[in-house]
């Protein structure tokens, strides 16, 4: 028959072709049920990291009608991204619509999307390990004597239980509980699913000629482009894989319409990427020290640490600091080469003896590529940047793995059931690193915490733990931790902007303060300070909107306003969807009486948050000034319907009523403002003189001033004779 595949060859014998295992009834919900258990915990989590930027403080992902902004140039200002990731950001907003600011769902999500990636990947493993896709018009992929050394398949056993094996490592390996732990970090996720979907449709497409699977593969590889950019090694990974498996080149250069499919896929997003949507904001970051061969002595030191952690993943970290090395004579230099060189040599002799490991081997090196720091990246070196690259090694693990239990254990019970355990165990105690490391990502306190223990040089984790610190009060302690982060990295922006606004803090004596930070004696030199601070911090990072927004702020606290209007401005023309900015303008605006421009700002506001019922409320006050009462009433009743807890909108709402003579709905707007706080005596006022004076209701009148007296003991002399007043009126 046409679709038969071809004999299979072993030690120059026929042997049969695996058939369809039936372990994999069994081990894809076994997959998928691990996948939940080890990652359970990380569903108590919160919002962690960079996850204020890209979901709590997201105004983008708060409507749909925000929705374009993913295909123009407000997406870098909105989303929080730096690079261009809409798929990442799709996901956000379906997450939001579900789930508002709930970090449960978020969680849900991602570990949702690693337990299809778990069960996509024992697909692909298969997949690449039954080898049928192989099969080209003409061409018998076994017709030698040996196809891969001592590692041909000739059991689909064999082939389902090496796929289990590399998928239930991936799936519970603690160096990748870092990606699925941080929301921010879904992108490595998500451009993974994508991406071992591209593979494994590009297999089918193979096997079976079909048009359709590679469309559908073409579909996958550019989501995955657009969900991060490490998949860009995605055409080198398969025509690696067609010259690795193929014994004759031509096949592979009778491939090229495949591949050019996938270049141009390639060039559409390098020009959307680089051209059409380049974010304007994205700086220049140099190799460290400016030297090409230093950053050459810190990446060989950085693939050496991957390669060490994926196989002992012990002081995992959020935040890697790598000592610079600038001599060749550096002790953790010559080790780190030396490792590599040997890994290398082993790459290379695997190509004699199983094309498979070769293949895996190389699958490491290439999708590391983009973050190997070829083109300068801000962070050298992260675990969630293996989340696709340690595959190839969890391929090699698990293959070794299998074959030295079915050689060693052969008719030996007793080895079998002892290399059985010391595997058990193995994965068990990979389980309880990532159940550990789901735990320390609990919050931001308890991830900065273990992250500054564990790396005290690095800046980030200082100046992140100074924020946490801030927020819970600990003033003295967040002012060490910033000034530890500014002493470890002079240049470090943030932590001159946080800096700036501790000085805030302290001269606006909002927070409490130990004796030892009164370090200037007025609020006024606080906030010259802050400003002193924000400047260093703009010097060093022009296009750090909030440090812009922040000064300006300052500046207005000082009274500074014509300053402050320059600064809000350079905020907006950074982040145009900076409503605070917008909202702060429109202030200044309103005060020199320029209602016009406030209004402008407002409209301005509006259209980047149009439930935001403080703009409404503002809006208001202006007409209300105008005397526009029913557009004062319009914005208040829009005010209040977005924020139905808001007393101070209801009593606008109330006031513009009684503006245009609508008492009863006046009325019922102080009404509710006392059911909101009926402890609070100033509402009673107003309701008191609206039921006598414009209703002549004194039964009402009397009603409210008895629930007055109660609460204003002091005066009940003067409200019970109002009472008897209004009674003899009866």
């Amino acid at each position: 028959m046409h679709n038969q595949c071809p004999p299979m060859y072993k030690d120059g014998k026929v042997v049969s072709y695996p058939e369809k295992s039936r372990l994999s009834v069994y081990q894809l919900p076994l997959l998928v049920i691990v996948a939940v258990l080890v990652y359970l915990s990380a569903l108590r989590n919160g919002f962690v990291f960079d996850d204020t930027f890209t979901i709590t403080n997201n105004y983008l992902i708060c409507s749909w009608s925000k929705f374009t902004s993913l295909f123009t140039k407000e997406y870098f200002a909105a989303s929080g991204e730096l690079s261009y990731r809409p798929v990442v950001t799709l996901s956000y907003f379906i997450d939001y619509s579900i789930w508002q600011n709930n970090p449960l769902g978020y969680h849900i999500t991602n570990v949702l999307f690693h337990t299809i990636n778990t069960v996509i990947l024992f697909l692909l493993i298969k997949s690449i390990l039954v080898q049928k896709i192989l099969i080209q018009k003409h061409e018998f992929i076994y017709k030698t004597a040996r196809v891969s050394g001592n590692f041909t398949f000739t059991s689909s056993r064999q082939i389902a239980s090496i796929a289990f094996l590399s998928s239930i490592i991936f799936c519970i390996h603690p160096l990748l509980a870092e990606a699925v732990n941080a929301i921010s970090f879904r992108e490595d996720i998500i451009m993974a699913t994508f991406y071992f979907a591209a593979f494994f449709f590009y297999l089918i497409s193979n096997h079976n000629k079909s048009i359709l699977w590679h469309i559908f593969s073409l579909l996958c590889y550019g989501l995955s482009l657009f969900s991060k950019e490490m998949a860009v090694t995605f055409p080198l990974v398969i025509i690696l894989f067609d010259a690795t498996m193929h014994r004759n080149v031509k096949i592979v250069y009778r491939k090229i319409y495949y591949y050019a499919g996938y270049a141009a896929v390639t060039i559409f997003y390098i020009l959307v990427r680089f051209v059409f949507l380049h974010n304007p904001t994205e700086s220049y970051i140099p190799y460290p020290q400016d030297s090409l061969w230093i950053n050459f002595i810190q990446m060989s030191k950085v693939i050496a640490s991957y390669i060490a952690l994926i196989f002992l993943p012990i002081n995992l970290n959020a935040d890697y600091v790598v000592p610079l090395s600038s001599s060749v004579s550096d002790a953790s230099f010559l080790l780190s080469v030396f490792l590599v060189i040997s890994v290398i040599i082993i790459i290379f002799r695997l190509f004699s003896h199983s094309k498979i490991l070769f293949f895996s081997a190389l699958w490491f090196l290439i999708t590391l590529l983009p973050v190997l720091n070829i083109i300068p990246i801000e962070n050298i070196m992260a675990e969630r940047y293996l989340y696709v690259p340690a595959v190839g090694f969890y391929i090699i693990a698990s293959h070794l793995l299998y074959q030295l239990l079915r050689i060693k254990t052969k008719n030996n019970t007793a080895i079998l059931y002892c290399c059985t355990s010391i595997v058990t165990f193995i994965l068990m105690w990979y389980s309880w690193q990532t159940i550990q490391r789901s735990k320390i990502w609990y919050d931001n306190i308890s991830l900065w915490s273990a992250t500054a223990a564990r790396s005290p040089q690095s800046s980030r984790a200082h100046n992140n733990l100074g924020i946490e610190y801030k927020k819970s009060g600990y003033i003295d302690s967040a002012l060490r931790e910033y000034e530890t982060a500014i002493k470890i990295r002079p240049n470090y922006s943030e932590a001159y902007s946080n800096l700036a606004n501790l000085y805030i803090e302290i001269g606006s004596n909002t927070l409490d303060r130990n004796d030892s930070l009164n370090l200037y004696r007025t609020s006024e030199d606080y906030l010259k300070k802050a400003i002193e601070t924000y400047k260093k911090a703009i010097e060093i990072s022009p296009f750090n909107n909030v440090a812009h927004f922040n000064l300006g702020i300052t500046y207005g606290k000082l009274g500074l306003f014509n300053d402050a209007e320059i600064e809000y401005k350079n905020s907006i023309r950074l982040n145009p969807n900076n409503q605070h900015a917008h909202n702060h303008l429109e202030n200044i605006y309103e005060d020199r009486e320029l209602s016009d421009m406030a209004l402008e700002e407002y409209q301005i506001a509006l259209s980047i948050d149009s439930n935001n019922a403080i703009t409404f409320n503002n809006i208001g006050n202006i007409y209300l000034k105008k005397e526009l009462y029913g557009n004062a009433i319009q914005a208040y009743e829009q005010a209040v319907k977005n924020n139905p807890e808001g007393i101070v909108f209801h009593e606008n709402l109330g006031n513009a009523y009684l503006k245009m003579n609508l008492t009863d709905k006046a009325i019922a707007e102080y009404e509710i403002m006392i059911h909101l706080q009926p402890d609070n005596p100033n509402y009673y006022t107003n309701l008191i003189a609206l039921y006598w004076n414009h209703k002549k209701n004194s039964e009402k009148a009397i009603f409210y001033l008895r629930k007055l007296s109660a609460l204003q003991p002091d005066q009940r002399d003067s409200i019970n004779k109002m009472i008897d007043k209004l009674g003899g009126k009866k």
